[in-house]
């Protein structure tokens, strides 16, 4: 199932779960158009998830609005993404809340900040 979540611009692609496409080596060699024009897994619960609430990442879903923490939510809270966390060391519900709480010019200006843009 190939389903657009939305056009994000160039330098703007975030992953429905907070994660940065181009920080991904599928997406830097070309394989994967990013999470939110193709799905790089199909069965990805967190997209799926935002696909049926019609919204491209987790930070504009309802059941998470401040001061909730998206670590209550299991699809992104479990032992796969903790796994994933570790190797690639990263903090989607961080990333998350940073979208949620400040918006998308403060996430991507931390990824500037931080070489991953």
């Amino acid at each position: 199932m190939s389903v657009k979540i939305s056009s994000p611009p160039e330098n703007a692609h975030i992953a429905p779960c907070g994660l940065f496409c181009t920080n991904c080596g599928k997406f830097k060699k070309g394989k994967c158009l990013g999470c939110q024009i193709e799905a790089g897994f199909e069965r990805c619960a967190i997209r799926l998830c935002c696909i049926s609430k019609e919204i491209a990442t987790c930070a504009e879903c309802d059941a998470f609005r401040a001061p909730r923490d998206f670590r209550e939510c299991k699809k992104i809270d479990n032992w796969v993404a903790k796994i994933f966390a570790l190797i690639f060391k990263s903090d989607r519900p961080g990333a998350l809340a940073l979208l949620r709480d400040q918006g998308i010019e403060a996430y991507l200006t931390k990824k500037r900040a931080s070489g991953k843009i």
